[in-house]
């Protein structure tokens, strides 16, 4: 696999223009004079993009947009300029709510073909879509619907929706790099299951049938989240319920009575048990700023509470653009300190809370919340040794994030040469879905730091003299592409966009 860099890029990482002394190699380890061993720092509020945030696959803050399948208008006015390009509409929600997002909530409405099948010419404007966010680096929490709460509810049958799930697999399976979480969706006004025309949802053959489907089309590595929390307990399956986990349509920390994921709530446990390893996306209401809806909610969710449900239940995604003239705007404002953060059990980034000079700086609700939903994925030092059989390489590696990674991906030890071109590539066999965080802030586990993982693995050394580039790589596992790559939050580590390659060490073979 060849990585072609500009002359820039080139010169920076062969150590030209001060990348290579961010990377410099320490003295040799005490304790054993053939490894060599390079420490790293995390992200400073001082550093360089220090404040903006790590835009990573499959976590952090999302937007939201909405088409309809047959001609990719969108149900609603606020999202007239969002027609027919998806790239378009992207750049929209950048310039609205700010950039550093690499996700969106994706509401597909087949209204038009609740009770017949979905015809080629839709299919083919849902893959436009996708394409558009592929143009754009992102990927959607996807969710497929008849009923919008506008238009007359649709008398779809649980054969209906198995019929399209079946049409949907194929599509689906073809984006998955484009698709971080397939929402179960379909039944009730926008997915959510709630009343419909023969109400699926009261139903657990009904619901375990839909729902088996949807399971059975799934792409490998890839899982569902319903919203309510009883209906996925009517599963009557368990290999299928297995692979669901939630999304809370209304977060507002008990606040309001459809906000069910609290510790007061009779499924608590059981979200304690599931949220770990299945995915689990948010969204505060809308506020009357921004809705004449009933249900708009216009009182400021308090951010260090939400930061603590958001980590003890280990949300990957939150939504960014609800309630985003009311509690988003506070967040923005309000400090958090790192004596609140140990207090309370959140996750302290290294030199998160620290400026160069050892001072320290608060943050704020908001950039806390952005960088540490989901994984936050932190290299402490690598080690390597010439070896007969090869590069011997071991690398420490801590999650400081609120949760594990959910999705697969190789953690791949790779050499580069002095123009970005990969020399060597070893699987280290890791999975990092094992990088677990630390204590959930609302429970009685103690407080303690998340466990260092070490991966390692040997690289066969290039036959030519020179100067190389040791990198760690999380690609995802059906693309190259380096936007769904994953970048470690550390300072130091350069990671030059065309690579997607988090390069640890300048060595001198």
């Amino acid at each position: 696999m060849r990585h072609p860099l500009s002359r820039r890029q080139a010169l920076a990482l062969a150590g030209l223009t001060g990348a290579g002394a961010a990377l410099g190699v320490s003295g040799r380890a005490a304790a054993d004079p053939t490894w060599t061993t390079v420490s790293h720092r995390g992200i400073r509020p001082d550093d360089t993009n220090g404040t903006s945030g790590l835009a990573n696959p499959s976590r952090g803050f999302r937007y939201e947009m909405s088409y309809n399948a047959s001609d990719l208008t969108s149900p609603w006015k606020h999202e007239a300029d969002f027609a027919g390009d998806s790239a378009k509409a992207l750049g929209l929600l950048e310039a609205k709510y700010g950039t550093g997002v690499k996700l969106t909530q994706l509401y597909v409405y087949l209204w038009d073909y609740a009770t017949t099948t979905i015809p080629s010419s839709a299919l083919a404007n849902i893959q436009k879509i996708f394409d558009g966010l592929r143009a754009k680096g992102y990927q959607a929490i996807l969710r497929f619907s008849y009923d919008d709460g506008v238009r007359p509810d649709r008398p779809y049958t649980v054969q209906d929706i198995q019929r399209h799930i079946a049409q949907l697999a194929p599509i689906v399976a073809t984006n998955r790099d484009v698709i971080a979480v397939w929402q179960a969706g379909f039944v009730g006004d926008w997915g959510e299951w709630g009343p419909n025309h023969y109400n699926h949802q009261n139903w657990p053959d009904a619901t375990t049938a839909i729902m088996t489907s949807l399971v059975d089309a799934l792409p490998a590595g890839m899982d569902t989240q319903m919203r309510y929390p009883w209906l996925r307990e009517r599963i009557t399956t368990s290999s299928v319920k297995a692979k669901v986990g939630y999304h809370n349509d209304y977060f507002t920390l008990g606040g309001g009575a459809w906000d069910y994921y609290v510790p007061s709530n009779s499924h608590w446990p059981t979200y304690l048990e599931v949220t770990p390893t299945r995915t689990v996306d948010g969204e505060m209401p809308w506020d009357k700023g921004q809705s004449e809806d009933p249900y708009a909610w216009s009182t400021v969710i308090d951010g260090l509470g939400a930061a603590r449900r958001l980590q003890t239940l280990r949300f990957d995604t939150l939504s960014v653009v609800h309630n985003a003239t009311v509690t988003i705007p506070a967040w923005k404002t309000t400090t958090l300190t790192k004596a609140q953060a140990t207090a309370t059990k959140l996750p302290v980034s290294d030199g998160y809370f620290t400026d160069s000079s050892g001072n320290p700086v608060a943050r704020t609700h908001y950039d806390y919340i952005r960088d540490h939903l989901g994984y936050r994925i932190e290299i402490r030092q690598a080690r390597y040794a010439k070896l007969p059989s090869g590069l011997s390489v071991q690398v420490d590696l801590v999650n400081r994030g609120f949760a594990a990674p959910k999705h697969p991906r190789s953690a791949l030890l790779t050499l580069l040469d002095a123009h970005g071109r990969t020399v060597s590539t070893v699987n280290t066999g890791a999975d990092w879905r094992t990088w677990l965080p630390g204590p959930r802030s609302e429970t009685n586990e103690p407080a303690a730091d998340p466990a260092t993982r070490t991966i390692t693995g040997t690289l066969p050394l290039p036959t030519t003299p020179g100067t190389y580039f040791l990198g760690l790589a999380l690609p995802h596992p059906t693309t190259s592409a380096a936007a769904y790559a994953v970048r470690c939050a550390n300072a130091g580590v350069w990671f030059p966009p065309s690579l997607g390659v988090n390069v640890l060490a300048t060595i001198a073979l």
